[in-house]
């Protein structure tokens, strides 16, 4: 994407919008207004260096447990704590609502070298390796075999995407196939079928973005345990070795979405929400400490100014969002009728620092707001080229189903962007750290977000 210039400390931006109706036969048979709105002294106040600030102390959080802040994890429970302590200094009270669910996936508990390599011993898991995929626990202890590696050169490789890269595989060994060319389902029917015990997949190594460990979908059921890993540890596997795994359940998950209110006497409430979980590979900065800081960031600003909404405006930080929609599903189905009824829109911000940036307002869901014309005209008038989003992966999915109208900003993950390269090339790997963030995208839409806020609520 060209390089935009953007004032962060914007002087006066006085968008007046024109009254948009809809009709409300299905909601409710009430007509839905959005206001004309001057924002101005709010959107001063969202700087690039207050959003980032942010971002680095989520950043830090994920250094000092483990390396990531997925839900049910010390780096998450310290995530909560950062985001409360924010929203208690500028005044607001907060909920933490528990919950809990059960992971219907594995999880990799162990993984250890045991071989002859000289580096042999315990290996970082959700940093140097992790589990793509099993069909049910499993323990297995035993030598691994490189499967047609290319550690040299360009990097270029076939690796497990033919049954002939498996003739002479020693059966009951570990496959070491390295990332390429052909889908990881492939490299892994073609390994059980020659009789590996389990499929350890190398990052290709070609470029700094395909170097560390990596998220990578299964669309088959892994008939035996598949494992992502670093480049770096490929290498070091591919010089021989023995390797004892253990793949477990993780059974019950607790944790908690995090929430906090600035009321409005006007009876209905705009709920703007954002998950502070992570995956596991990585500290999940773009996704989505970024949509994370833009919510925060809207909160802190409007308290700042004592803004005063006719409509309650309620933040939310979501948990369990990578494992299922669990924080955002759990919230929905605890309210009452009235509760629903009351809720005039509910906003999602997943992942709005992108790298390779798409500006993207959620439109064409089917439950559509007229905020997200307030958000795209107001991004349009910074000289933001906008395009729409309506996929379902994300928390507006539940207030979607319980027929509440949603909308909401989005820059890009690994679908491409317009200059060929995925919107995230780090997306839920270890490299979504600060320096995956474009500041200048995640200032744009901090502003539209904080915009859209004050026009429904106003």
């Amino acid at each position: 994407m060209e390089p935009r210039t953007k004032n962060i400390l914007i002087g006066t931006v006085t968008v007046l919008l024109a009254a948009a109706l809809i009709a409300g036969a299905v909601y409710f048979n009430r007509p839905r207004v959005v206001a004309a709105v001057d924002s101005e002294s709010v959107l001063a106040g969202i700087t690039t260096d207050n959003l980032m600030a942010h971002l680095k102390e989520l950043e830090a959080i994920a250094e000092a447990n483990g390396g990531n802040r997925k839900a049910g994890t010390a780096g998450h429970a310290a995530s909560v704590d950062y985001v409360e302590q924010q929203l208690k200094k500028a005044g607001y009270t907060t909920e933490r609502q528990q919950f809990s669910y059960d992971s219907s996936g594995r999880k990799l508990v162990s993984f250890e070298m045991v071989g002859p390599s000289a580096n042999s011993g315990s290996v970082g898991i959700g940093t140097d390796v992790d589990l793509m995929g099993a069909f049910h626990p499993d323990e297995v202890t035993a030598d691994v075999t490189a499967v047609d590696l290319n550690l040299e050169g360009d990097r270029q490789t076939t690796s497990g995407c033919e049954a002939s890269d498996f003739e002479g595989f020693p059966r009951g060994n570990i496959a070491l196939v390295q990332r390429g060319t052909c889908r990881f389902d492939v490299k892994m029917s073609l390994a059980a079928e020659a009789g590996a015990r389990a499929v350890i997949v190398m990052n290709q190594g070609d470029a700094a973005d395909r170097r560390g460990i990596f998220v990578g979908d299964l669309s088959e059921i892994a008939t035996v345990p598949v494992l992502a890993a670093t480049f770096d540890l490929g290498a070091e596997l591919a010089a021989g070795g023995r390797v004892a795994l253990t793949v477990d359940s993780p059974g019950a998950v607790v944790t908690e979405n995090l929430i906090a209110d600035l009321p409005g006497p006007g009876g209905r409430t705009v709920v703007v929400g954002a998950h502070l979980d992570g995956v596991g590979g990585g500290p999940g900065i773009n996704d989505n400490g970024s949509g994370v800081a833009a919510v925060l960031e809207t909160a802190l600003q409007l308290a700042a100014v004592d803004a005063q909404p006719t409509l309650g405006v309620r933040f939310a930080f979501w948990s369990g969002e990578e494992d299922g929609l669990y924080g955002s599903t759990h919230y929905v189905q605890q309210l009452s009728e009235a509760e629903r009824r009351a809720i005039e829109v509910y906003l999602n911000v997943d992942m709005v620092g992108s790298p390779n940036p798409v500006a993207r307002v959620y439109a064409g869901t089917g439950s559509d707001h007229p905020v997200w014309e307030v958000m795209r005209d107001h991004l349009r008038a910074q000289g933001v080229t906008t395009s729409t989003a309506n996929f379902d992966l994300s928390d507006h999915k539940p207030f979607m189903e319980a027929r509440i109208r949603v909308s909401g900003l989005y820059t890009g993950a690994d679908e491409p962007s317009p200059n060929g390269a995925p919107g995230d090339p780090c997306y839920h790997q270890a490299c979504d750290n600060v320096t995956n963030i474009d500041p200048e995208t995640l200032g744009l839409m901090a502003d539209a977000l904080a915009h859209g806020v004050l026009s429904v609520a106003s």
